[in-house]
C-alpha cells in the first residue's frame, strides 16, 4: 500500500503544488558546509551609512562546543524565572525576572547597551515600572545583578565564539575593520616584532598587529 496522497481525491491547485514541490531539486545539508550549490544567483545587500559587509561566511562543521555558563554565580536565595531578551546589532536588550525564594519578591533586571560609556548596564527595576527597585537591600541587587551579568556575559561570549568560528579570513578582516581595528596583521615570525613579544598585544587571529 502506497503511503503517498491519494492524487484523485486532491484539487487542482494542491495538485499543482504537488507537482512543483517533486520537481524541486533536493540539496543536501552536508553539501551546503563548505561550498556553494550550483546556480546559485549572487545576494546583493544595500549598505547603509554605519553598516559594513561581512562576507565569506561559512557554515562551518555544524556543532561547535562552547562553555557553559557557571552556576557559581547564580544569586542564593533567588530563582531566575523569565527573561525577554533580544540582541539589537550584537547588543543584549531587554530584562531578566527573578522571584525571591523565601517571600516572593520580584526584582526586574534591566540589560542595555549604554552607547556614551560603551558598556553593558543592568540596572535592578520595578517589576512592572521604569523606575528603581526600592524593595530590596543593596547586596540582594549586588547579588542578583552579578548573576544577570555572568548569564549575558556568557551569551555574548558564546554568540562571539560561534561568529569567530564560521567567520573566514575574509570575513575576519571585514569584522576588525568595521570594529575599528583594521591594522596591518603580522604573522609570529614577522622581524618588526622582534624584542616586543612581552608587551605586544595579540590580535584576535592570533598574530601580531601594527599600524
Amino acid at each position: 500500500m502506497s503511503g503517498g496522497p491519494d492524487e484523485t481525491a486532491l484539487t487542482a491547485k494542491q495538485r499543482q503544488q504537488l507537482a512543483a514541490i517533486r520537481g524541486m531539486a533536493r540539496i543536501p545539508l552536508s553539501d551546503l558546509r563548505d561550498q556553494s550549490p550550483p546556480n546559485l544567483q549572487a545576494l546583493y545587500a544595500e549598505l547603509q551609512d554605519g553598516q559594513a559587509l561581512i562576507p565569506g561566511l561559512k557554515m562551518g562543521l555544524g556543532a561547535l562546543t562552547v562553555q557553559r555558563w557557571d552556576s557559581a554565580y547564580a544569586a542564593v536565595g533567588w530563582t531566575l524565572y523569565g527573561a525577554e531578551l533580544t540582541l539589537d546589532m550584537g547588543h543584549p536588550f531587554g530584562s531578566m525576572f527573578y522571584r525571591n525564594d523565601a517571600d516572593g519578591r520580584v526584582l526586574r533586571v534591566g540589560v542595555k547597551w549604554h552607547p556614551p560609556v560603551q558598556q553593558l548596564e543592568f540596572p535592578a527595576l520595578h517589576p512592572s515600572k521604569p523606575e528603581l527597585t526600592s524593595d530590596c537591600t543593596a547586596e540582594e541587587v549586588a547579588a542578583v545583578v552579578l548573576d544577570a551579568r555572568s548569564r549575558i556575559g556568557t551569551l555574548v561570549a558564546v554568540n562571539a565564539q560561534i561568529g569567530s568560528f564560521v567567520a573566514t579570513e575574509e570575513s575576519e578582516n571585514a569584522i576588525l575593520d568595521a570594529s575599528g581595528l583594521g591594522l596591518e596583521r603580522l604573522s609570529e615570525d614577522d622581524p618588526r616584532l622582534a624584542g616586543r613579544d612581552s608587551t605586544r598585544p595579540s590580535t584576535p587571529g592570533g598574530g601580531g598587529a601594527d599600524e
